[in-house]
Formats: structure tokens, sequence, C-alpha cells
């Protein structure tokens, strides 16, 4: 039968059997902090979590954790899994994390975790690029590096979970760049299906098209080799035609009203030339 509660150990490893006070509060502190947003992207805001500390053994310095969904007093399956993923995601994420190095994850970063029932892939990254969640493990391993007793951490579980993180990762795992994730890129590129309404074109080297999409009215240079083949081929293009392309459309971060605005517009792919049905004639 399955415990009602998980269990979640943070282990500070040393040799002199003593660490500061403030050290043990910090790591109590982060570590709440992560399993708390956990539970929050997990359980999409409507599901409650109790976290209490255990006794320590003496002369251990070991955060002993038990997690178990707050429900009065019913007791159920679904509760204990959900305590149980909560723990498992909480170990994912402080692997990812120590991989990372504290940078967001990207999609190659995953590969190899080897993700088990009830939760996804989508999920551990979702969790671990809240940037709550990477500031609070950072400064749980600052806090280990600045007291010099603790030569280790490790995050420990019944069900498995197991990441160890040595004195000499400290300094390389403490992320820093943070507030650089904050500002935005100058600029983005964005591809979409579009099609694009002929209002005046130029054949002539350099000459610009001005197309009108959903509403706005486009000026662009068309270099596109397979329309510019179906041009030199004789293929006629009139106002009121249209064309259905893949258009790269660039954004250009604007500072004083903190969005994007597009500033550029290009056809990357050109698909079909739509002709118009000719008006009957009205006798």
């Amino acid at each position: 039968m399955k415990k009602q509660e998980q269990s979640l150990q943070i282990t500070l490893g040393g040799g002199s059997h003593q660490v500061d006070a403030n050290t043990l509060i910090s790591e109590l502190i982060h570590v709440t902090t992560v399993i708390n947003a956990t539970n929050d992207e997990y359980g999409q805001g409507v599901r409650k979590l109790n976290i209490k500390v255990n006794a320590l053994k003496e002369g251990s310095f070991v955060i002993d954790l038990s997690l178990a969904e707050s429900l009065g007093t019913i007791f159920s399956r679904s509760s204990i899994e959900y305590a149980a993923a909560i723990v498992t995601l909480v170990g994912f994420v402080y692997e990812l994390y120590k991989k990372c190095k504290g940078r967001k994850a990207k999609e190659e970063d995953t590969k190899g975790l080897k993700i088990g029932d009830n939760i996804t892939i989508q999920q551990v990254t979702n969790i671990y690029n809240t940037k709550i969640v990477r500031e609070s493990i950072s400064k749980s391993i600052e806090a280990a590096e600045n007291d010099a007793n603790v030569e280790s951490m490790n995050i420990t579980s019944d069900n498995g979970v197991d990441v160890e993180i040595r004195r000499d990762e400290f300094d390389e795992l403490i992320y820093e760049d943070f507030s650089s994730e904050d500002t935005p890129p100058q600029s983005r590129e964005e591809e979409v299906d579009a099609i694009l309404a002929i209002i005046a074109l130029r054949f002539e080297s350099g000459g610009k098209w001005l197309f009108n999409w959903n509403g706005i009215r486009i000026p662009m240079t068309v270099k596109d080799d397979a329309l510019m083949k179906q041009i030199d081929q004789g293929e006629r293009f009139g106002k009121g035609d249209a064309i259905k392309v893949k258009m790269r459309i660039t954004k250009t971060w604007n500072p004083e009203y903190h969005c994007y605005e597009n500033s550029n517009y290009k056809i990357v792919e050109f698909y079909e030339h739509i002709i118009p049905p000719k008006q009957p004639n009205l006798v």
C-alpha cells in the first residue's frame, strides 16, 4: 500500500558535522518555493499541497519534507499519486537545472529525461523555465557555496529522485543572467501563410509591388524565384489578382510602447496564383 505522504530530502553533505543556521533556513525556503511553483503549474492553481518538515535526526543535516495533497480527512488514490507526481517533477526540475546550468531549457535539452506516467516533458519544461523556480535553485546553490562546511547538495526521495551537486559544480551552476532574459530582443521573425491581394505591381528589377493583407497595405520587393520564374514564362499578373505565399514578417521592438511592431515583409515561398472570377456580362 502506498504511503499517503511523499518524502523529499535535501541533504547538505560535509565532514565538519556543522552548517550555518542561515544556510539551512535558506535551503528550506528555496526548496519550498520550487515545490509550490511546481504545484501551481501541475495542479493548475486548484489543488493545494501540505508541506511538512520532519524532525532532523541527530548529527545529520537533511531537510526532510513530507508532501500530501490538502484534502482534509479525505484519503484517496488520486491524492497519493498527485503528491508522488509533484515529488517526481521537482526531481526532474533539479536535474534539468543541473543540465542547463540555470538558463532556459530548449527542446534539445530535455532529451534523455526518462519521464514516467502522469507527467510530460512539457510540464517539466514549463515548471523549470519559470523564473522563480530557477532563481530559487540558483540561490540555494549560492547559499551552499557560501558555507564552507557544505561539500555537496543531494536531492533525493523514496520514489527514485536522486540529483547530486558537488562543491566543484556550485560556481558554474549559480545563474545570474535573469535580468538579460527580461530584455526582449530588438527584433524577431515570424513566418505565416498569407493570401496577398495585388494592388499595384512593377516588373522591372528592384520594383516594388503593393499588396493588401488583412487590411494592411504592404509594399514589397518581390524576389521569390518560383514567382519570378512564372512571370518570366509569361504568366500574367494583374491588379485584383492574389497570390498565396509563405511570408516572413520582421517585428521590431518599440521601447516607447513596450511592444513589437511589424517592420518588414518578405515572400519566402510562392504557392499559388489566384485569379478572381470574371464578372458576368449584364444584358
